[in-house]
């Protein structure tokens, strides 16, 4: 069996070499970071999101000698890799708002596209302030979904947030969508489009600067804010970031912010598996179980990135 000569000694040299000199410590480091490439997809796109805001603050609790530029920037890599690969998933189940999601994808790419480059002045100046920062957002967020969530009755809390934006938006200014399902469910509801562009374009610096999708913070916006049912925010949030996630992440790599191997091949494989997982898993879990897990996940890595971030 010719290709099976590398494990008698008499294959190639560069191969038997490199085989080597590995070592398990190497080793478990890949399938560390396979297991949690793998755990952030199917949770990243179970509550739509790329999975960035898991894996960033990971990344930075068990490496905070790496780089906050290249962490950004190789997990935003990652993401826009599973985000497309769970869009594909989610058009097939046909729960995508399609015109929603070129308009707030339109939105985001130029954020997108500045914010490496304010974030490499932004470290030069105040190392801890990438941590801090992005555990502040995370805490806060956190916060913001308990406030929906534990209300006596979850119907009541979208009531009101439907009142909320009756307040003041103008109803002209409403756009009717009706979406249609593969399991044939009809979901109809309003937004406002002009609000939705412009609360885009801030998610995509935010998605750019920190290494993230931004959909973790998008989904509970399209939810409270917009009227948006879970399911289809969810999948309308990841089929947006899929473009502009990979306009971000070609600009930080432009500029050297990507570390291909082993973070982005290992950790990769497993979002792409996770999130064609994640994906199926999202149609069959409770829209509100979907925010409680996304807010206690969350809750608790802010708190380790403000701690870390202090610190320096």
């Amino acid at each position: 069996m010719p290709e099976l000569d590398w494990l008698t000694g008499s294959g190639p040299a560069w191969l038997i070499a490199w085989l080597s000199a590995l070592e398990w410590q190497q080793i478990a480091e890949w399938i560390t970071l396979a297991i949690l490439g793998f755990g952030t997809g199917v949770f990243g796109v179970l509550v739509g999101a790329g999975g960035g805001f898991i894996l960033v603050p990971m990344l930075r609790i068990l490496f905070p000698e790496e780089d906050p530029s290249v962490v950004s920037g190789t997990v935003l890599a990652l993401v826009a890799a599973n985000s497309i690969s769970g869009a594909f998933a989610y058009r097939l189940m046909r729960i995508v708002d399609k015109r929603s999601a070129y308009l707030f994808a339109a939105a985001a790419i130029p954020g997108s596209v500045i914010a490496p480059f304010v974030l490499k002045k932004a470290l030069e100046e105040l190392p801890g302030i990438y941590d801090a920062a992005f555990g502040v957002i995370l805490v806060l967020l956190a916060f913001r979904i308990a406030a929906q969530q534990f209300n006596t009755q979850e119907r009541s809390a979208l009531a009101r947030a439907r009142r909320r934006r009756r307040s003041f938006i103008d109803p002209q200014t409403l756009h009717r969508r009706r979406i249609t399902a593969e399991s044939g469910e009809t979901y109809r509801y309003r937004l406002s489009e002009r609000w939705a562009v412009l609360i885009n374009f801030v998610l995509g610096f935010i998605s750019s600067f920190f290494g993230i999708g931004g959909g973790f913070l998008r989904t509970p916006i399209l939810v409270y804010a917009f009227g948006f049912p879970v399911q289809v925010a969810v999948a309308t949030s990841i089929f947006a970031l899929s473009f502009y996630t990979t306009a971000g992440a070609a600009t930080h790599a432009i500029i050297g912010n990507i570390e291909w191997f082993p973070t982005f091949v290992f950790a990769g494989i497993g979002l792409v598996t996770g999130g064609q997982i994640g994906a199926r898993l999202a149609g069959r879990v409770r829209g509100p179980w979907i925010l409680r897990l996304l807010m206690v996940v969350i809750l608790i890595l802010g708190v380790q990135l403000i701690i870390q971030g202090i610190r320096g």
